[in-house]
This record gives structure tokens, sequence and C-alpha cells, in this order.
């Protein structure tokens, strides 16, 4: 017996879809065959999990946006310069909402019909608009379900293992990245071991959660237990954040006895190392050979007199800290044995410690709903003044590929002609040599398989998807099939040029307005804007209240704040885009390190302005404004200078630690001397850990500042700052 590989039962399964897509649209007299076929290209995913949402988002997303073509045409019927308007703003919304994180598909399907409808209904009439829209409704629900119940019955995959097996290296991660947290308590570890593990951690987080909505929808196994599934992601995410509060008090800790003053400390680790191992063995299928039991972290009195205050605020925070794991790992061992049907136990419920963001809105976004409105105006204006071929479809085509941009802001404006190109190019080739000699259905359908097999085999791995997509997209648009099938090469050569090569072109111009788009310009401009960011919200955490902040300066804060948390996200994906071969003098490794110092500035200012919130005793702020003042200038004055040049020569490295470390240690010295001169009960044990973790949230800005200065030092920002547009 033949055994196929995966790429090429992949492409069997895709040749197959097109040929019943297309059969269905023939036999049933539709006017764009091609619709139901075009559908089959775009939810074409390797897992039925993945296949089934994207197919359920672009029929829903086909839904919306039909209806808000008609609500449009409906209202301005006859004018059009109002009609453009009105469309370009629904466009933009979309837009928008396209470049959040979650059904960004939905909204390109929402804006991509609504161009669709009007355009293919020229001259624009009621009756004519609602046709297209009900056809346009109908084959892409046709399309959607011919590839799903091709993807079900033959050769069908399941996102389940993918799932399962980042789970377990999720949870693999955390339990290495407790255990090195744990010698680094002790003494016995150094920081620099926890770096590749954050980061990883960090990675499997969000992967983790993106196959889980996969796994639900082809896995019954999953679907039945989903929602304890989404607790142990969102536990897991908390965990994360725990063990990194946990890692920043350990300077204050390390040179006391936590043996003494904790004495059961051993006892409650112990603990917490076999949950962690349990916890992995369920994940692997395995029986847990123990049940995970509370565990209080017990608190020597006698011992913790002796302490001076800041050292007795030092242990209780840590003490917190650590009770904060064992619940968290206790619950996240109750959810998974639930998961695995160990135990009927339901999970502890956590307290609800999300910090509500408020109103934000990503400039990004905004950015690139200006850049599709004004793509679309461009191209109105074109046709309405020059009239290119293909007329209105000049002007539809130009604001889909401004949308198909933006959809895949990462990807090559040259790999989009490359994957438009070939298909138009392969179409082209079996328009004009073959299909004049084809006779029937049959034979028609022989060729649409091999020609779409050979699209799928040649380009299937994973990292080619968007070129094979956007090839044998162009491949069913061009090949023109229809029942009365007609073949004119000035036909086809009016194609090629009125719906690919000059809208691309007029799209691919647009991306450089306001600014380029190349990944190493882009990476300085939201290298700029995070320093901007985190200089305006260190500035406002003066003790004294140095910024007045009225409703503006609090939405402005609001928004930067959010701003702050999403740019190192935004930082990382243009980095994996950079030609390396062109700045020869950086590395991905370099930039991939400076990224995860960024990660960890931009959580550590977070926890700082979090800490600032909490309630801090008066002599505190007298005593120690002066102190705190000069480190917060300090600090500005790094963030400033970066966000205006991003310049190696503004001061080294060695230099901003020197300078930070002066400016830390003077604060230090300033709390022993606070602490000391107060009287009994002035200050109360809240107002000593609030302090506390105001202290560790400052020290964690610090350090995470001079890590970042140390990994600037090794870039050569001239390369990219002087490279050509």
């Amino acid at each position: 017996m033949i055994s196929l590989s995966t790429r090429a039962k992949e492409a069997i399964k895709t040749g197959l879809a097109m040929v019943i897509a297309y059969g269905i649209a023939l036999r049933m007299g539709w006017d764009n065959p091609f619709w139901p076929a075009l559908t089959v290209v775009t939810v074409n995913m390797m897992t039925i999990g993945q296949s089934l949402p994207r197919g359920i988002m672009r029929t829903s997303g086909t839904l919306v946006g039909c209806v808000a073509a008609l609500a449009i045409l409906g209202l301005v019927p006859q004018e059009r310069w109002l009609f453009t308007a009105c469309l370009s703003l629904f466009i933009g919304f979309c837009t928008y909402m396209m470049k959040g994180k979650t059904v960004q598909y939905f909204w390109f399907l929402a804006a991509l019909t609504c161009l669709i409808i009007p355009f293919k209904s020229m001259p624009l009439e009621p009756a004519t608009a609602f046709q297209e829209a009900w056809l346009r409704t109908v084959e892409t629900g046709t399309g959607a379900l011919v590839w799903i119940l091709v993807a079900a019955f033959l050769w069908p995959r399941s996102s389940l293992g993918e799932f399962n097996e980042a789970s377990r290296k999720l949870w693999a991660t955390q339990a290495q990245l407790y255990r090195t947290y744990r010698d680094l308590m002790s003494g016995s570890g150094t920081a620099k071991d926890s770096r590749p593990l954050r980061l990883q951690e960090v990675q499997l987080v969000a992967r983790v959660g993106q196959l889980l909505d996969a796994a639900e929808a082809d896995s019954y196994q999953v679907w039945e237990v989903r929602h304890q599934w989404r607790r142990f992601c969102q536990q897991s995410t908390a965990l994360m954040e725990a063990l990194e509060r946990w890692r920043q008090g350990f300077a204050e800790i390390q040179l006391l006895n936590l043996t003494k003053l904790l004495p059961n400390l051993e006892t409650v680790c112990s603990e917490l190392d076999q949950r962690f191992e349990q916890i992995e063995r369920m994940l692997a299928d395995e029986a847990p050979t123990r049940t995970a039991q509370p565990i209080a972290l017990t608190v020597d009195k006698a011992e913790m007199r002796a302490l001076t205050r800041f050292e007795a605020a030092a242990v209780a925070v840590t003490q917190t800290q650590l009770e904060n794991l064992e619940r968290l790992s206790r619950s996240l061992f109750d959810c998974v044995a639930n998961i695995r049907g160990y135990t009927r136990r339901a999970a502890e419920p956590l307290p609800d410690t999300t910090v509500r963001r408020g109103l934000a809105i990503d400039p990004d976004r905004l950015t690139a709903a200006m850049t599709v409105m004004m793509t679309q105006w461009i191209a109105f204006l074109l046709w309405v003044y020059i009239d290119p071929p293909t007329g209105a479809g000049f002007a539809m085509m130009a604001a889909i590929f401004a949308l198909v941009m933006q959809l895949a802001p990462t990807a090559k404006v040259s790999l989009q002609y490359l994957g438009w190109g070939f298909g138009a190019a392969f179409a082209g080739v079996l328009y004009v040599f073959v299909m004049p000699h084809l006779s029937g259905f049959v034979e028609l359908a022989v060729l649409i398989f091999a020609a779409n097999f050979a699209m799928y085999y040649i380009l299937g791995e994973p990292r080619q998807t968007l070129v094979r997509m956007l090839c044998m997209a162009s491949f069913c648009v061009l090949l023109t099939v229809d029942n009365q099938q007609s073949y004119s090469f000035s036909h086809y050569a009016n194609l090629v040029a009125g719906l690919i090569m000059l809208p691309l072109t007029v799209a691919a111009a647009a991306r450089y307005i306001p600014s380029s788009p190349r990944p190493e310009k882009a990476f300085l401009r939201l290298l700029r804007r995070f320093f901007r960011h985190a200089e305006f919200l260190i500035s406002g955490l003066a003790l004294d209240g140095e910024r007045k902040k009225g409703i503006a300066g609090r939405w402005k804060a609001a928004l930067y704040r959010n701003d702050l948390l999403e740019v190192p996200a935004k930082l990382a994906a243009c980095g994996q885009q950079i030609d390396y071969r062109t700045f020869p003098a950086n590395t991905p490794e370099q930039v991939q390190a400076l990224v995860t110092s960024l990660y960890a500035l931009a959580n550590r200012i977070k926890d700082l302005v979090e800490a600032r919130g909490a309630s801090q005793a008066e002599l505190v702020k007298k005593q120690l404004l002066e102190e705190l003042r000069n480190w917060r200038q300090v600090i500005e004055g790094r963030f400033q200078l970066r966000a205006e040049q991003t310049r190696v020569g503004i001061e080294s490295g060695a230099d901003v630690r020197h300078r930070l470390a002066a400016r830390l240690a003077g604060l230090e010295a300033r709390i022993g001397e606070t602490l000391a001169q107060a009287g009994e009960g002035e200050l109360s044990t809240e107002d000593l850990k609030n302090f506390y973790r105001l202290l560790g949230s400052y020290r964690g800005v610090s350090e995470a500042a001079i890590g970042y200065a140390q990994l600037a030092d090794g870039i050569n920002w001239g390369q990219w700052r002087e490279a050509r547009l």
C-alpha cells in the first residue's frame, strides 16, 4: 500500500475540495463560481480545529459585510462622494478591529465583502446589490462547508496532540523556572540562568492559548473540559507573574537566615516542588502518586523581632509571595486533576487580581485604519479621473490589497507580488493553452485538481502559507471558469493589470504614507515610542505630586500604560522580519535579547505604577522625597534621550549602571535612617509592606533599565537609521 506524506494528503484534500466547490457552483448556475473555491483556499488550515473557526468567521464576516454594504447603498444610493465616505468609515472601523488580538479574520471579511458588493453591483441598483449579497453569502458558506466536510472525512487532523505537547512544555518550563528561583533565593544560582526560561515561558503561554481555541473545535475531549482548560491558561499566566514578583525580592533576603526566620521553608518548598512534579505527570497522562494538601508557612516571631524593620518587611513580602505560589500551585493541581479525570474536586477559585486597563486606543491600529482608508480614496480618485483597466474593479482591488497587507503586516511586499504573480502566470498558461481544448466538466475537474494539487504541494511548508494562499487565490480569480465559457487574451491581460498589478502597486505605495514600513525603520519608531511613554509614566510617579493630572493627564497615562505593554510584542515581530544579511553588524539573537529586556522593563514599570498607587505613610513621603526625585530624574533623563535619538553614544551601559546604582544606594541608605528614626507605632506592618513593595519596584525598574542599556551597547543603530527607504 502506498504511504503518502502529510503534504501529499493535504494537497489531495485541497484539490478535491476545489473540484467539489467548482462543481456545485457550476451546477447551480452561480455567476461567480470562483467564490466557493476562494473560500476553500482561505479556510484551508492544517487541522479541523483551525479550519472550523476560520470557516465560521468567513461566513459570519461575509454576512455582516453584506448587511453593511446594503445599508450604505440604501442610505446614499446616488451620492458617490458621500457613498465613498461612508464606505471608507466602515472599512476603517473594520481595519482597526482587525488589528486587534481576536477574530481578526472576521473583521477582514466584513470589510472585504462590504467593498465587493457595491463594486460588483455597478451601476448601483438595489435589486442587483441584494442579489450579489445573497450569492456572496451562499457561495461563501458553501465553500466553507465543502472544506470542513472534506477535512473531517478524509485524513482528518486534530489539534489535540499539538495542544497537549505545548501544555506539557509550558508546565515543564514553569517547573524549571520555579526550581531556578528556589536555588536563587538560597544563594546557589544566578539570575542569568533564568533569562532564556523567562522568554520561553512567555512564548509558550501565548502558544497554548492559541492552540486551545483550535483544540476546542476539533476535539470533544478538550471541548468537554474547556472551562477547566481556560482556567489552566489563566492560572498559568498568573503563575508566570507570581514567579517574577517572587524573584524581585531576593536581593534583601539572601543575606538573612531564612531557615530560622521561616522554620518550615524547606518543607513548603519541597511540597511546591512535588506539586510541580505531579502536575507534570498528569499532563503526561500519568496518575498522580499524591494529592496536594494546604500547607502554611510559619514565621518565628522571636527571630523576626531581631531584624530591622526593613528586613522584617522583606521577609513579610517573601512570605506573601510564597503563600500566593502555594495557593496557585494547589489550584492548578486540582484543575489538571479535574481535566484528566483523577478527581471531581473543583479547583479553588482565586481572587481576581486583574488590573482593569480602561480605555485603550492603539496608535498602530489607528494608523493601519487610516492607511487603508487613504488607499481606498487614492484608488477611487484614480478610477474617477483616469479610468484604469477594469474600472471599478481597480478601486475595489486596491483597497482589498491594502486590507491584505494590514492582515499580514510583517509579510514582505515582494512575497505578495510573488504569490499573486505566480498564480496569475499559472492561470494564464492554462487559460490560453489548455482550457480551450476541454470539452466537459470531467476534464475541467482533472485540470483544477492537478493545478491545485501542484500549487499546494510545491508551497506546502508552513512558512509558505501566505504565498500559497495568494497564489491559489490569484489562480481562482484569473482562471475565469464559467458555464458560458469564452476565451480572450486581452480580457486576461486586462484582468491581470487591473485586478492584480496596478491595485497592488497602489496599495504597496500607500504603505509608505506617513512612514516607511521597512521592519528596521518600524523597529526604531516603536522603540522611540516605548521610551516616550516610559518617560511620561515615570515622571508622573512623584511622591510630592509634582505633576498635576487632570482628566486629560489621567487618560494619557492610561493610554501610555496600555501601549507600553503592547510595544515589546510588536518589536519582536519587527525584529523577526529584519533582513540581517543587509545589517551584518547586528544578529537576530541580539535583537531578541533586547526585546526580552524591554518585556522586563515594561512589566517592571507596570509594577511600579501599581505599587505607587498603594497608600504610603506620610513619614515615608516626607523623608524620602529628595532621594526618590533624584532616582526618578536619572531614569527620566535616560528614557528621554533614548526616545529622542536611540543611539549608543548617549551613555554606555556601564555609565547607566553606575549612575542608577549610586542613586539606588543613596535611596536604600536613606530608607534605613528613616525606619530607624520612626517611633513605635508610627509605621504599621501594612505601611512597611507597601513601602517595601514600592522599593522593590524601584529596584526592578533600575535593573531592567541597566540590562537594556548593556544590551543596547551591542546594537549598531547607525546601520538601521541610515538604511535607505
